[in-house]
């Protein structure tokens, strides 16, 4: 074979050049940034919280009503539960009446911390419902789980006699004079 002269190497003028980086200037202004301490945004958190997540309506109305009243506002309001289709707030809300502890302020007994809970949600709701209605801003409720309101369903056939003998006592009579047997 003929050694035939190799080409020389040149630079291809399709790879551009390196350049140098461009370095970011702002432009000069004439107003400056002041950026908060820590402490200053915190202050500013918390007063943007509590106007943006305080869902209750503000008044200084101080009218006097009667428990009647109270109770008529309660009935309505269940009925707009109902209205809405809200099972557990209805049950809550029917079980046992709100009882009052001192002027305006209220307690309603319920069986469970679900119920409490339940309750919650709902009570900024419930809260504007009776301030505007009664037209006092004083009104306050607050709940009670009460553990009497829980029973002891009876499933046994012991337990389901013992349970309809302690409301008609008369059926230990029968049961002894037709010398009847649970199974």
């Amino acid at each position: 074979m003929v050694n035939e002269p190799a080409e020389p190497v040149t630079s291809s003028p399709a790879i551009p050049a390196f350049e140098k980086p461009k370095t970011f200037t702002p432009a000069a202004s004439s107003t400056s940034v002041k950026i908060p301490s820590f402490a200053d945004m915190g202050k500013q958190a918390v007063e943007e919280a509590a106007q943006e997540d305080d869902p209750y309506i503000k008044g200084t109305d101080k009218e006097d009503f009667t428990m009647d009243d109270f109770l008529k506002c309660w009935s309505d309001y269940t009925d707009r539960l109902k209205a809405a289709g809200k099972k557990t707030l209805i049950a809550i809300f029917t079980a046992t009446p709100p009882v009052m502890l001192e002027p305006y302020n209220f307690e309603v007994s319920i069986s469970n911390k679900s119920q409490d809970n339940t309750f919650r949600d709902e009570k900024p709701d419930l809260l504007n419902y009776l301030r505007t209605t009664l037209k006092n801003f004083d009104i306050s409720i607050q709940t009670r789980v009460d553990d009497q309101m829980v029973s002891k369903r009876p499933y046994t056939a012991v337990e389901k006699f013992q349970h309809m003998a302690s409301k008609n006592p008369e059926l230990v009579e029968l049961r002894k004079r037709f010398n009847l047997e649970l199974e």
